[in-house]
């Protein structure tokens, strides 16, 4: 049996949830943005006027709401979304797409930031009690399931540190392959550990405004777990709410290429997990695209405290065998 994970935010949500890991906020993306450090001096205050003044001056605060920062981010990425249609040469750049660049090194270095806190606090020490990680080692490790693909939207890496700690043996398809491994996770979005591979002076950091809606191909990437708050010039991450087909950064073409053909092995008999997904209504495109590859007959899971009605009708007009759970220990009774 193979089985295909497709994980959003929830996934990472769970996890925490497990433990009361309440310095780390992945709902409200503005929230402690004054806490995070400017790469070049290590003083807090990358969220500021000094460093974002775009993304202050559309209003992203530490004091916004989530209801707030989300707006922001979702107005910035529709006009991004829509300027990626255009050729770039006829484009200047206002104060959205200079809000889009600073939007972009925000979120890497705010995940780095929450990476560094949650090792320091020994949260993936603790993975044995995360009733997540135990739910997900069950898949990985049944005697009947001969590979488990996992195409995640998340940026940090929670989910590899986590299968580190337990010993589960993983790939990153075309980016850090491991023989032998029953496990492959796709990050089409892109992640915190997706690095340039040489770094430049951190005293020399800065939002990059003339970098193009284009960067390069996963041979200029490359997966680390070290180091991750250096000065990478090639920032491997797309922001939330894009539509990742619009922008022209082929290693995320390649990324996506690669969890399209996990979808085309999947039969009638193997099982879909949808895991934490919001479906969003600017994030819809790309899992419908996947979930419309998938077998008919093939059994499909969610597990999602709080379900989309919206997801739910999709499932339930796509696939002849769906469920809803709201706790992932119900996936060692889907696997008995």
């Amino acid at each position: 049996m193979r089985v295909l994970m497709l994980a959003g935010n929830g996934l990472s949500l769970s996890m925490l949830n497990d433990c009361s890991e309440s310095s780390v906020d992945l709902v409200n993306l503005f929230r402690l943005g004054s806490d995070v450090p400017w790469p070049a001096t290590g003083a807090p205050g990358f969220l500021s006027y000094e460093h974002c003044p775009n993304l202050w001056a559309l209003g992203a605060r530490q004091s916004s709401t989530k209801e707030e920062s989300y707006a922001v981010i979702e107005t910035i990425i529709t006009a991004v979304n829509a300027c990626c249609m255009a050729d770039p040469s006829t484009l200047e750049d206002g104060i959205y797409i200079k809000a889009y660049k600073e939007l972009v090194s925000y979120l890497r270095y705010l995940f780095v930031y929450y990476d560094d806190l949650l090792k320091n606090k020994g949260f993936f020490e603790k993975v044995d009690e995360l009733a997540t990680m135990k739910a997900l080692s069950h898949v990985a490790r049944h005697s009947d399931v001969d590979h488990l693909d996992i195409v995640t939207f998340n940026y940090d890496a929670m989910l590899e540190r986590c299968f580190n700690s337990m010993g589960i043996d993983y790939s990153i398809p075309k980016l850090k392959d491991s023989e032998g491994a029953n496990v492959s996770i796709h990050k089409p979005h892109g992640s915190i550990t997706f690095c340039g591979r040489q770094a430049v002076d951190k005293s020399a950091f800065g939002i990059k405004y003339a970098a193009q809606f284009s960067e390069g191909g996963l041979d200029d990437l490359c997966v680390r777990y070290d180091y991750l708050g250096e000065n990478y010039p090639m920032v491997g991450i797309l922001p939330p709410a894009g539509e990742s087909d619009r922008y022209k950064h082929r290693w995320i073409r390649e990324i996506w290429d690669g969890a399209g053909e996990a979808v085309s092995k999947l039969g009638d008999d193997d099982l879909i997990i949808l895991y934490g997904l919001s479906y969003w209504h600017v994030d819809r495109k790309e899992i419908d695209h996947l979930l419309a590859k998938v077998p008919r007959k093939a059994k499909v899971i969610s597990i999602n405290p709080s379900p989309s009605n919206q997801l739910d009708a999709v499932c339930c007009s796509l696939f002849k065998s769906y469920h809803s759970y709201s706790h992932p220990a119900l996936l060692e009774k889907v696997l008995p």
